[in-house]
């Protein structure tokens, strides 16, 4: 297929991908290297507008300067994404997103940076171009490593389950709902070298929630995990599980596993019998193939609290 033909399917590839702006797409409960993958479609979509706006008769032909030319090729870009996210806004309720038009952004800076400018191969104009090109590539680079980190860290926790946390890695740390809330400690550790320091708050509900991690629970016995106490008097932590059809129905509480443990001042080396998660739920078994979610949390603590987490496994 020759370039002018590919150039002439660009406004009907531009066009199938637009409607992936307003449908489709990754969930909540998505992997994280798919909504990575995700959002790394809007550099392309946009290095693509941009080469097609760049091949446009208009702009061949009218007599502007190479700068004004630019400008327009890197504004009209920016406009168009924008109203993409405030359409977003109108049809779907999502909140506009700063991080998206800078991946937009990208994409047209990529595709215009690395153009073949015949009038800019010589002296300081040539040394600035190939500082742009350095820095677009190194932007590039940086929007590509969470997408590499989130790949590298689904892959370790295949290899390694049925652990499912021990906190070694920084990257362990994006398995959990609201990660914010946890830091690697290295001071306070049950096993290994690194724990997890989990912030909790004086909200009605305040905790954790592991979220991203093998969902096949068959064959094993117990789950086990070590909870560090630094308070001096008993602290009440609550346990619970659920599957993927508690999830899908927003189940009632009778409809997944719910445990109280009472910590002691210090570790607390805890376990769970996954006999009886599989018969927690009312009127029906627990779905050991498709468990999605185990959570940690306390109830509306007189003060901010931070505990500790360790050894996360099941055997």
């Amino acid at each position: 297929m020759t370039v002018r033909r590919i150039l002439a399917c660009w406004p009907i590839l531009l066009l199938i991908g637009l409607p992936f702006f307003f449908m489709g797409g990754p969930g909540f409960h998505s992997a994280r290297s798919f909504v990575h993958l995700w959002n790394l479609g809007h550099i392309l979509y946009f290095a693509l507008f941009a080469l097609w706006l760049l091949r446009l008769a208009p702009l061949q032909h009218a007599h502007l300067t190479t700068g004004y030319r630019l400008i327009i090729l890197f504004f009209c870009p920016l406009l168009i994404g924008a109203a993409i996210e405030y359409l977003q806004y109108l049809t779907n309720g999502r909140s506009p997103s700063l991080g998206d038009i800078l991946r937009n952004q990208l994409g047209v800076s990529l595709a215009l940076l690395f153009q073949k400018w015949s009038q800019y191969q010589g002296g300081l104009q040539r040394l600035l171009l190939l500082l742009l090109r350095g820095l677009v590539l190194l932007l590039a680079c940086v929007a590509l490593l969470p997408l590499l980190i989130a790949l590298w860290d689904e892959h370790q926790a295949r290899r390694q389950f049925p652990l499912l946390a021990d906190f070694e890695s920084p990257h362990e740390l994006s398995r959990w709902l609201y990660p914010r809330q946890l830091r690697q400690e290295g001071q306070i550790v049950r096993h290994g070298r690194k724990a997890a320091r989990v912030q909790l708050s004086t909200a009605k509900y305040s905790g954790i929630a592991l979220f991203h991690f093998p969902k096949d629970w068959r064959g094993y016995r117990q789950l086990h995990f070590s909870v560090y106490n630094p308070l001096q008097v008993p602290l009440e932590l609550n346990c619970r599980i659920h599957d993927m059809a508690h999830q899908r129905r927003y189940g009632p509480y009778e409809d997944r596993f719910n445990m109280l443990f009472l910590l002691r001042p210090g570790w607390n080396d805890l376990s769970v019998s996954l006999q009886q998660v599989a018969a927690a739920p009312r009127g029906r078994a627990m779905d050991m193939a498709n468990i999605t979610g185990f959570g940690l949390f306390v109830v509306e603590q007189k003060e901010a609290i931070a505990i500790f987490l360790d050894h996360v496994y099941l055997r």
